[in-house]
C-alpha cells in the first residue's frame, strides 16, 4: 500500500478563531470546497447522480462501497483514502503574519488526484477557517525535504514520490513495546467505545482498518491471517496504563448539529511475543486507529524497548 504525507503550509491573513477539534474544521472546509470544484450536480444527492461510479469527490469524501466488493456488504460506505494530522500544540488563536501548518496523508489511488487536492488547499484559503472565517494564503507543500508546490507562483515543482507501507518482519524478537497516543482515540469493541485498551482490542481494530484500507485503496491488498494474529494478541500482556477520557465535539452540516467524538488519550506498555505485530503497527503510525482517523484521531507514537 503506498500513502503520500504531506505538509501545508499557510500563512494567515486574518485572525484565526479555532476550536479544540482543528481536524473537524479541516474536513469540513476540504469536503465543501472539494465538491464545490468537482461536482456538476451539486443540488443532486450524491446517490441519485449518473456520474457517481466516476466521480471524485465521491472517491475521496463519501466513498460508496464498490458494488462487486466481497466484503463490507452491509456497509454503504468504506475507510477514506485521506488523513488530515491537525497541529498537536493545542493552538487555537493564530495571528496575522503567523504560519499555520498541518499534515495531509493520501493514501493509495489518492495520490493521483494530488492538483484537485492542491486547487482545493488554495481555496481554502481564500474561503476562510474557524469561528470568523479567518483567511490564509497557501505558502507551500512538501513531502519532506522535497518542496511539492510553491504557492507564490501557483507551480507545482516536483511529483509526489509515494512511500509504500510493506509488511516486514524486524529481524530481531520484540518482547516489548510503548503506544503513546498524541491524539485522542476512538475504538469499538463489542459494540462499545472502549474504556481501556488491551493488546487484542488495539491488533482488532487495526487489523480492520489497514485491511479494509489495501483492499479498497491499493493495487494489490495485504494478506493478512487474522485469526492467528488476535489469537496471539490475546497474550500479549498490558504491564503499564495511563489512560484519560477527553471530550470533544464537531459541528457536522449535514445533520446541522454537534456531535461528540469523544475518546480516550494515553500511554500503554505492552509485553510479550510481538515480533509479528510490528510491521502493522508500524504501518498504523501513519493511517492512525479507530474511528474519526480522517479528522487525525487516533495518532500514536511506537517506541521499541530493548
Amino acid at each position: 500500500m503506498k500513502v503520500a504525507k504531506l505538509k501545508i503550509n499557510y500563512r494567515v491573513i486574518d485572525i484565526l478563531q479555532l476550536n479544540q477539534f482543528i481536524g473537524s474544521i479541516l474536513r469540513g472546509a476540504f469536503g465543501y470546497i472539494f465538491r464545490k470544484i468537482t461536482c456538476p450536480n451539486k443540488n443532486q444527492r450524491c446517490s441519485d447522480c449518473l456520474l457517481k461510479s466516476k466521480c471524485i469527490y465521491l472517491y475521496i469524501f463519501e466513498t460508496p462501497r464498490p458494488e462487486n466488493s466481497q466484503i463490507m456488504r452491509k456497509y454503504e460506505s468504506i475507510p477514506r483514502p485521506f488523513i488530515i494530522e491537525p497541529p498537536l500544540n493545542n493552538k487555537q488563536i493564530y495571528k496575522p503574519g503567523e504560519n499555520f501548518i498541518f499534515n495531509l496523508i493520501l493514501i493509495g489511488r489518492a495520490i493521483e488526484y494530488i492538483p484537485y487536492f492542491i486547487y482545493t488547499l488554495e481555496e481554502i484559503g481564500n474561503y476562510g477557517i474557524g469561528k470568523n472565517r479567518g483567511h490564509m494564503s497557501l505558502v507551500s507543500i512538501t513531502q519532506g525535504l522535497r518542496k511539492i508546490y510553491n504557492g507564490g507562483d501557483r507551480k507545482i515543482l516536483a511529483n509526489i514520490i509515494p512511500q509504500k507501507l510493506s509488511l516486514t518482519k524486524p529481524r530481531k524478537p520484540i518482547k516489548k513495546i510503548t503506544i503513546k497516543f498524541l491524539t485522542p482515540f476512538r475504538i469499538i469493541y463489542q459494540e462499545k467505545l472502549t474504556q481501556s485498551l488491551d493488546f487484542h482490542v488495539l491488533i482488532r481494530s487495526l487489523l480492520r482498518r489497514i485491511g479494509l484500507l489495501s483492499y479498497f485503496h491499493a493495487d494489490e491488498p495485504y494478506k493478512i491471517d487474522f485469526k492467528y494474529l488476535i489469537s496471539k494478541a490475546e497474550k500479549i500482556q498490558t504491564i503499564k496504563a495511563n489512560l484519560m477520557f477527553q471530550e470533544q465535539y464537531r459541528y457536522s452540516t449535514r445533520q446541522q448539529q454537534r456531535i461528540s467524538i469523544a475518546g480516550m488519550i494515553g500511554e500503554f506498555t505492552y509485553q510479550g511475543d510481538l515480533t509479528e505485530f510490528l510491521p502493522y503497527l508500524k504501518i498504523g503510525e501513519v493511517v492512525h486507529v479507530g474511528k474519526g482517523t480522517v479528522f487525525g484521531m487516533g495518532k500514536y507514537k511506537l517506541e521499541v524497548m530493548e
